[in-house]
């Protein structure tokens, strides 16, 4: 699942011209560099979490293979990490996809691109966070109220809205 996001990420990011990084994003207040510093934060600190031996705030040319490689080894996802609030290694994993499948989608609007997320990551992002406390996840460092979307809207619309979006 983690591949998926990440190719759809490299796809999008490749596409940033010098022009773009002061440009605003989906994400209030944040220009593209700030969301993709953003999203390098938290993929750096989840591949720290999972043996990955990334740092935050790594380029994405230095976290993509070693993430990659960390989380083809199952051994790197058992047990809990303490820095994560003592989270299973599983739920950190999860949480960098879904980070990083909701921030490419993010960059792909703000850029003007294609947008098309992976459907079985969509699918599986949204069933796991659908898992987690509400007072986690609508919290200031989350995600807003969700949006409401059609009963039969796609894999896609469905986690955007529920992670706060207007797909």
């Amino acid at each position: 699942m983690w591949g998926q996001a990440a190719a759809k990420w490299s796809e999008v990011a490749a596409q940033i011209g010098d022009a773009d990084w002061d440009k605003p994003t989906t994400c209030d207040g944040w220009t593209v560099r700030e969301l993709v510093d953003h999203a390098m934060h938290w993929q750096g600190a989840g591949g720290a979490a999972l043996g990955a031996g990334t740092n935050p705030g790594d380029d994405w040319s230095s976290v993509q293979p070693a993430l990659a490689a960390a989380l083809a080894d199952p051994a790197n996802l058992e047990g809990t990490v303490e820095s994560f609030g003592g989270m299973p290694k599983q739920g950190v994993a999860g949480m960098v996809i879904g980070d990083l499948l909701v921030h490419s989608w993010d960059l792909a609007r703000s850029l003007g691109v294609d947008d098309t997320l992976p459907t079985d990551v969509a699918e599986s992002t949204l069933m796991g966070l659908q898992r987690l406390p509400e007072q986690m996840l609508r919290s200031d460092t989350m995600f807003g109220p969700a949006v409401e979307v059609a009963d039969d809207a796609s894999a896609q619309d469905r986690l955007l809205g529920f992670v706060g979006r207007q797909p």
